[in-house]
């Protein structure tokens, strides 16, 4: 109740500088202000300003004023609302380094996925990942990670039901996130813990978020049936609207991960409602980030496409706010919205000259004006990387190397091979046949966060000729990834890894070549952002000196556990096949 009556004296406050009797605390005079309404860009617009919230929009460049009243004239400019980022994660940087980096692009509200801080820390992870996102110059909401993983054995961090009631009574906590499709039709414990999240997710008016790779007609309609709510995976026209035409908010990913603007561009020809297109990164990895910018490139790019601005400032926008029912508060600028406001060149020119939050100068030219709030984690998530002195003792299967560093001549055998940069296939192949061990290297999983557990497998097509490298920074799964093409290597990045706390290594024989330390979790570094990114390059330019071919020859290797991707992965218990997550042995029987 005195939330309630809080509240609604604000709004009486607000009406009060609407009809001229308080005074704006500032204003924005002049502006060529985009309605996303009706994607009209209505010239010589004024917006009073009052506690953070706009409490007038139009014509009249003269109220009541006093003293204190802060004013900007936006002559010649465009005033958009700020942008909205509906899907993403953290992507190897800390939450501050993160936050300096995304407000000058205009980015003022944040939906963050928390699946790798569920996956090794559980719920204390997503707890104080959360807490980290209070108190912040922009805001952030999260979703809920139902942390999907190709066995149950990558799901010991699970929630259960009465852990997840908690977060999903947060206001701050706008659904189930990403839930891939794979797993809702599981059979067993598995599959029924994630049908029964997404239920409670609806149950409590929270949004479903899905993952429909590969899914598509009937397979595509029975996922939907679960209440999924939006989709950031379709790379082609016809995917995006099938799914459109199904009721989903479609995500078109601009990021490090994947462009799909390009590929998905012939949709804006099309004579159809967009205004269930948005615009998400999933994610911008730190020397993308540096080099392109965050979710103001993904806009930029559109633009150059030839999205309409109108379209496109809609998807950044109102589009989302409403896919996330966060509309009575964001993604416009009217009446009674808190006051988050861009100004840029002009319609065609994405390039914030100011940024503000809640009535809140941020940004201007570039600089940011203020602070982000210190996050804190405890000790026990900088120590994740728990892997046993005898784990080659442990390993399954028999593709170890000999002496001289070749592969063990062992006959016929199964191996993953690499279809693209992200998709495998199984393959089986004659390691005494040349041409069919061309490229073969020895991949190791295993778990590193204490449970013990080791498989030895093989990868095709990665190309690496010389020395080792591995990661702990592996999508949906508690297992450390070895590629190596020797023992000796292989086992010195072991020993680095569990040195650093995680990350990724690439050695050769004793000598560590390059590092990217990520102690957090194993999967962040809390450095500054241009430190990241310049030890990024240099691990990956190590790798394709040493014969790897791939443009993210870490982003490959991250994601060989994930069921979100197919068609064969891996795990410490051997190679998982995807369509029916059959756990396969190295040896063909």
């Amino acid at each position: 109740m005195k939330t309630f009556m809080k509240d609604l004296e604000k709004r009486k406050i607000l009406s009060e500088v609407a009809l001229g009797n308080i005074p704006p605390d500032s204003m924005i005079t002049n502006g060529t202000l985009f309605n996303v309404f009706t994607r009209e860009f209505v010239k010589r617009q004024s917006l009073w300003i009052k506690d953070g919230r706009i409490a007038y929009v139009g014509p009249d460049h003269d109220p009541q004023r006093d003293g204190k009243t802060q004013v900007i004239d936006a002559e010649g400019r465009v005033l958009l609302p700020g942008l909205i980022e509906g899907h993403t994660h953290l992507n190897r940087s800390g939450m501050e380094e993160f936050i300096r980096h995304v407000i000058p692009g205009g980015i003022t509200t944040v939906i963050m996925e928390t699946i790798d801080f569920g996956l090794i820390a559980g719920r204390e992870g997503i707890e104080y990942f959360v807490k980290g996102l209070e108190g912040q110059p922009i805001r952030f909401y999260y979703t809920v990670a139902p942390l999907c993983g190709l066995t149950s054995a990558e799901e010991i961090n699970a929630l259960t039901n009465k852990e997840l009631q908690p977060f999903l009574r947060n206001p701050k906590c706008l659904g189930i996130g990403e839930i891939y499709w794979g797993n809702i039709f599981l059979k067993g414990k598995q599959g029924e813990r994630i049908r029964e999240f997404a239920s409670m997710g609806l149950d409590v008016g929270k949004r479903v978020e899905g993952h429909t790779a590969g899914a598509s007609g009937r397979k595509l309609q029975a996922y939907t049936d679960f209440g999924i709510s939006s989709c950031h995976e379709p790379i082609t026209e016809e995917e995006v609207l099938e799914r459109l035409r199904l009721g989903y908010w479609v995500m078109i990913r601009e990021g490090s991960i994947r462009k799909e603007l390009p590929g998905v561009a012939g949709i804006f020809k099309r004579k159809i409602d967009f205004r269930r297109l948005t615009l998400s990164t999933d994610g911008v990895d730190p020397e993308d980030f540096l080099r392109e910018g965050y979710l103001d490139a993904s806009l930029r790019t559109a633009l150059k496409l030839g999205v309409p601005p109108e379209v496109a400032y809609q998807m950044a926008t109102i589009n989302v706010a409403e896919h996330f029912r966060l509309d009575h508060l964001i993604g416009s600028l009217s009446p009674g919205k808190l006051a988050d406001i861009l100004i840029i060149p002009s319609p065609k020119v994405f390039l914030p000259q100011m940024v503000m939050c809640e009535g809140k100068v941020i940004c201007r030219e570039g600089n940011i004006t203020v602070e982000s709030k210190k996050v804190t984690f405890p000790k026990s998530m900088f120590d994740t990387v728990k892997v046993p002195d005898d784990i080659f003792s442990l390993i399954k299967g028999r593709a170890m190397a000999e002496p001289t560093g070749d592969l063990a001549k062992a006959g016929k055998v199964r191996v993953m091979e690499l279809v693209t940069n992200l998709v495998t296939k199984e393959t089986m192949i004659d390691l005494e046949n040349p041409k069919e061990s061309k490229e073969v290297t020895m991949l190791l999983a295993l778990d590193r966060v204490g449970r013990g557990g080791a498989f030895m497998g093989l990868l095709k097509g990665f190309g690496l000729q010389r020395g080792a490298y591995g990661t702990t920074m592996s999508w949906d799964t508690i297992c450390m990834f070895v590629v190596g093409c020797d023992m000796d290597s292989m086992k010195t990045v072991i020993r680095r890894l569990k040195e650093i706390g995680g990350g990724g290594v690439y050695a050769i024989g004793d000598e560590i070549v390059s590092e990217f330390p990520a102690p957090l979790c194993g999967f962040y570094s809390l450095k500054p952002m241009e430190i990241l990114s310049a030890e990024i390059k240099n691990l990956e330019g190590c790798l394709k000196k040493n014969g790897v071919r791939l443009e993210k020859p870490t982003l490959t290797v991250d994601t060989l556990g994930t069921p979100a991707i197919p068609h064969l992965r891996i795990t410490h218990h051997g190679y998982v096949r995807l369509k029916d997550r059959a756990v396969l042995p190295l040896e063909i029987e």
